[in-house]
């Protein structure tokens, strides 16, 4: 079977670099050897172009190691000097992505770059950060920086603390931020077209799971309205989330607090009486105040620490995201491809639900104990037994995260967000704000307003349609259709198996549905 030729990253690069230093070889015997240790083919002239950049690669630092191509940045004076401001003050106070932008204009109003020349999106500053090896900061105040310091004294009792339980019954719950049905172009995503809202409804979602990834736990969906015209004729109990709102879609105190008493009753029925340790960072909203928990120790994590130690922060939420938008992209590129625009996809609550379930049904269990790995937080014996997983996971990731990609290029968008930007809004970040003193009672007044109606005074407005209700005949047909399809593949004999107690199901509801007809019938 013949290999596909690839583009190899920058730590591939710097390794071939160094091997050639310590193996003279003919550029043949090089390329044979990079196909033995990574299974990809190159030409041999990339093997020169590479041994060429030799004493730059192995006499600098490798900032972005999985980047496989560079582009010049436009005004190289600007990176220097917005590169230079970060270091002079990432010390001093928190640099927010809001006064990075303010002082990129600034220095390129200096520099006499023009106006319009560069956008200084999100887009941009994400660039920004990954070539200069700054790292994503979360908004909350508790991840502006991580505090190394912070860090090595919080790992020891940490490790200590986590050592009392087995991993099952280690926990960590993490929020963030999503724009659910944003569409994945700068212009759409930044400004407002003929009159038309900017379409970045958000919505916030906690997620929690064990440190060996065996118990899940539904997540929480916030939203801003609390009966949506899309959840009429919908199940919405039946569904393996559960959906709270308020008006800026936030967790407040009053929704962690419900959320933990729900945690502390699944995980006592699930580990029948035995005590769990329960993971935080520390959010604003994050109060135990007048809480009595049966079954949960909770240990906050030190400010400043969290982006680097708490394991849905090491990696967890980004691969659901992944998924999620995977299944988001494909469903607006059928729309395309269907004729429409993009930016005509109105994608309810209901439909970024669904998507929301199924992502995170599909991060495997293997998944979840290398975030847990990555951490470092585990005792060291159990840090070893995870590792053995991670190779396989990263291609795993890689494969979801190249299938986005494709879609995101397949959209042919006028100005396109590449996945890495699409996946990193820094607005997604923002889960709770705590409310200045003089506007607090403005604020819990907005929040806490009814969203059941179309309130012009929101954010957004709940623009989504009732769903019809689908007759049993109807599902039945559609059934049908299904199992034809299915009797035509091979090796599909336990999903023909599954498409009949489906059936069943359907049927037994059909004559329910006629029995208390006849009834009704009957009485009048």
């Amino acid at each position: 079977m013949s290999l596909k030729r690839t583009t190899l990253t920058e730590i591939q690069k710097r390794e071939i670099c160094t091997y050639a230093c310590d193996n003279k070889r003919t550029r043949a015997q090089y390329v044979d050897w990079i196909e033995e240790k990574w299974h990809v083919r190159v030409n041999e002239s990339t093997i020169t172009r590479i041994l060429q950049t030799t004493e730059r690669r192995l006499g600098s630092e490798t900032i972005s190691p999985n980047t496989k191509r560079h582009k010049p940045v436009t005004y190289p004076e600007l990176e220097l000097a917005l590169k230079e401001f970060v270091l002079d003050y990432q010390h001093r106070t928190v640099l927010s992505d809001a006064l990075l932008i303010e002082k990129a204009k600034m220095i390129a109003d200096g520099l006499d770059i023009p106006r319009d020349a560069l956008q200084f999106s999100s887009g941009w500053l994400h660039k920004f950060k990954d070539r200069n090896g700054i790292r994503q900061r979360k908004l909350e105040g508790e991840a502006s920086s991580a505090d190394e310091a912070a860090i090595a004294n919080a790992l020891p009792l940490l490790r200590e603390r986590c050592s009392n339980y087995p991993l099952e019954r280690i926990y960590n719950m993490d929020k963030t931020g999503l724009f659910y049905r944003l569409e994945p172009d700068r212009t759409l995503a930044t400004k407002r077209l003929a009159g038309r809202k900017v379409n970045k409804e958000r919505i916030s979602i906690a997620l929690c799971a064990n440190a060996d990834g065996s118990h899940k736990l539904k997540p929480l969906i916030i939203g801003k309205f609390e009966k949506p015209r899309c959840f009429k004729n919908i199940k919405i109990q039946s569904m393996p989330m559960t959906y709270r709102n308020n008006a800026k879609a936030w967790m407040i105190t009053s929704l962690f607090q419900e959320w933990i008493r729900e945690f502390d009753h699944q995980v006592g029925l699930k580990h029948q009486g035995q005590r769990v340790l329960l993971l935080l960072d520390n959010c604003s909203s994050h109060k135990l105040d007048g809480l009595t928990l049966q079954y949960t120790n909770v240990h906050f994590l030190p400010l400043n620490t969290t982006s680097k130690i708490q394991p849905m922060d090491a990696g967890v939420i980004m691969s659901f995201k992944r998924h999620y938008h995977r299944s988001h992209v494909r469903l607006l590129l059928r729309y395309v491809e269907a004729g429409n625009r993009a930016e005509d996809l109105r994608m309810d609550i209901l439909q970024a639900i669904r998507f929301i379930i199924q992502a995170w049904g599909e991060i495997n269990p293997e998944v979840v104990r290398n975030c847990w790995w990555h951490t470092k937080i585990l005792p060291d014996d159990v840090n070893v037994d995870l590792r053995n997983v991670s190779e396989d996971i990263r291609q795993n990731e890689n494969l979801v995260l190249d299938e986005l990609a494709d879609a995101l290029r397949d959209l042919n968008l006028p100005y396109p967000m590449q996945a890495e930007e699409f996946l990193n809004l820094p607005e997604e970040n923002i889960v709770y704000k705590v409310p200045e003193d003089d506007k607090i009672i403005e604020e819990l007044v907005y929040l806490f307003k009814n969203t059941d109606k179309e309130n012009t005074d929101l954010e957004e407005i709940d623009d989504s349609d009732e769903i019809p209700v689908i007759s049993t005949s109807t599902a039945i047909a559609s059934l049908e259709t299904v199992r034809m399809f299915l009797l035509q593949q091979e090796n599909a004999e336990e999903y023909v198996k599954l498409v009949g107690k489906i059936e069943k199901f359907f049927r037994v509801k059909k004559t329910n549905s006629l029995r208390q007809t006849d009834i009704n019938a009957y009485f009048h």
